[in-house]
């Protein structure tokens, strides 16, 4: 009996059906295999503690709960950072340093700029984008004028006397006079934004209202108070092409870098499996 079992064992063991079924299930489980490794290679896992330590952290910066707009965009930028760690050690770009987390992503953004640098535009794509973008290319509107200032340092009494008193000079077509001061009377050229530096918003919005060769009525600044006549205003205008070609392709090449970024991500967050695990309540 011990001696036939063993014979019908050899005689499995050597079946060709057997060594078929064998190496099938074999490959069948190697093959399973290597796609939960592949499935896995692509799935980002943001865990519950996670997600609330993002949530924790928008708390910490604006005092207060995030709403589910802000959370979902936290969680996407951790898992695309996360994304982009696991591509760049795909590419090799972690070894040989030691910080390699905070700067595997950056190494990664560095390389896409590349990428998109490679193709230069052609000059007819170059004025195309000037002539787009045109507003970018503005030479600033500029102002000259006069003021005269009238001291703040007074009871409101005195100060009320001493304006009706100049608008009565102008009034009489004389010129105003006012107090002493380290201010100009007369500036040239002025851009909007010189002028706002200088004298504040306030005097800078009245002064685009101004008509031109007319002494206005008292305008506030962080002085005091000021009569201005407005005697050329330069409005803004486009520079020429060539002077600012410079400067229209590095924005090209903003541009273009900046879009292939977002392509790349847009592609990178539709390969990986993002699984999020809230913490319960969250919606």
């Amino acid at each position: 009996m011990v001696i036939r079992g063993s014979y019908m064992l050899k005689r499995i063991i050597r079946d060709p059906l057997l060594h078929f079924l064998l190496l099938s299930a074999t490959i069948l489980l190697a093959y399973q295999w290597r796609n939960q490794q592949q499935n896995d290679d692509y799935m980002i896992v943001v865990s519950e503690g996670r997600v609330q330590q993002l949530k924790n952290d928008i708390v910490d910066r604006k005092q207060r709960q995030p709403v589910a707009q802000e959370l979902d965009i936290a969680i996407q930028s951790y898992a695309l950072n996360e994304i982009y760690l696991k591509e760049a050690r795909e590419l090799g770009l972690n070894k040989g340093d030691r910080v390699i987390d905070r700067r595997l992503r950056q190494k990664m953004e560095y390389l896409l700029e590349e990428m998109a640098l490679v193709q230069s535009p052609s000059e007819q794509e170059l004025k195309a984008y000037y002539q787009e973008h045109s507003d970018r290319y503005l030479a600033e509107e500029t102002y000259s004028f006069s003021q005269v200032y009238i001291s703040i340092d007074r009871s409101e009494q005195e100060l009320n006397n001493a304006l009706k008193q100049q608008q009565q000079r102008i009034a009489q077509g004389l010129l105003p006079q006012g107090d002493a001061s380290m201010l100009t009377k007369k500036f040239e050229q002025r851009s909007s934004a010189q002028i706002q530096r200088q004298f504040g918003a306030q005097f800078s919005d009245k002064l685009k209202q101004l008509p031109l060769n007319t002494w206005s009525e008292a305008i506030d600044s962080g002085y005091g108070k000021h009569f201005v006549m407005v005697r050329e205003h330069t409005p803004a205008a486009p520079r020429d092409y060539e002077a600012v070609k410079e400067t229209v392709l590095y924005d090209w090449q903003y541009d273009m870098a900046q879009s292939f970024k977002q392509a790349y991500e847009s592609e990178l967050l539709e390969r990986y499996q993002i699984n999020i695990e809230k913490p319960q309540g969250d919606s």
